[in-house]
């Protein structure tokens, strides 16, 4: 099993394209949060950038980066359809590896990618927000950057069930593309809300929600005295709807399904 994680390694860190992606979302993420950290829009009396103060950072550094989870959901399309492009499952076959070692060695490259996110994230955080004017509650909402995690898996689970089904890089780019804008926002349409809430997209797009800027400035105004607890709860009902945990929670069921039809798939289909 080592041997061909270590074999999947060398292939993927070899290949160009692999490091121009990782790059590329390295440094979009950081523009976006610099010009975030930098924005001063004034709304009423409140700065939009108090959206990277103590205690919302995390939150809203972890939405901002998951605007980019499609580059690397992307770049696993490509990584995984070489490998059926150009013969490299089968040639693991012949050099003595199983399917479940080569599948095995595929997702562990994937976690590997996912928590490099964790990691580029929190490095791009520490040093580009103020989070580091100050070491008291530095963490303070850290799990946002956890489930981002959770839901960089999730985007990996959708792509990797695609190419294995249809073991073509540019259909699986294209069904992945309009599965995420068209179909099924189009499938939700004719939905009960109780059922749509719980699609595959939507419960993982939901991971990491936009930050919310309306309630943040109820409560400066409330500091300020300008805003009575009655409109502050009104404000609260606002959002209701399934809570992150209960996001978190079906997010993780998707992905073992997922997980496990592509592993089906892959038992079964001839390289």
């Amino acid at each position: 099993m080592i041997r061909a994680i270590k074999a999947e390694l060398i292939k993927t860190f070899g290949y160009a394209t692999f490091w121009v992606l990782i790059l590329l979302h390295a440094i979009l993420f950081l523009l976006v949060l610099m010009v975030a950290n930098n924005a001063t829009l004034n709304l009423n009396g409140v700065e939009t950038n108090i959206l990277l103060s103590k205690p919302y950072t995390w939150g809203t550094v972890a939405w901002l980066a998951s605007w980019f989870n499609l580059i690397l959901a992307l770049l696993s399309i490509i990584l995984t359809g070489n490998d059926f492009l150009f013969g490299t499952f089968r040639r693991g076959l012949l050099d003595g590896f199983s399917r479940n070692q080569l599948f095995k060695a595929k997702l562990s490259l994937l976690l590997l990618i996912a928590l490099y996110v964790v990691v580029i994230v929190t490095l791009i955080a520490l040093f580009a927000t103020p989070v580091l004017n100050s070491w008291q509650n530095l963490f303070t909402g850290y799990g946002y950057i956890l489930v981002l995690f959770i839901q960089m898996l999730g985007y990996f689970s959708i792509a990797f069930l695609i190419i294995m089904l249809t073991r073509n890089i540019a259909l699986t780019i294209v069904m992945y593309l309009l599965y995420f804008a068209l179909i099924e926002p189009i499938i939700r349409l004719f939905l009960p809300d109780s059922v749509a809430m719980l699609m595959p997209v939507k419960i993982i797009s939901n991971l990491t929600p936009m930050p919310d800027f309306l309630g943040i400035m109820a409560k400066q105004f409330n500091v300020n005295d300008q805003l009575d607890a009655s409109t502050l709860n009104a404000l609260d009902a606002i959002n209701n709807g399934t809570s992150l945990t209960q996001n978190l929670v079906i997010a993780i069921i998707y992905i073992a399904l997922f997980t496990v039809l592509s592993y089906y798939v892959f038992r079964r289909k001839d390289f």
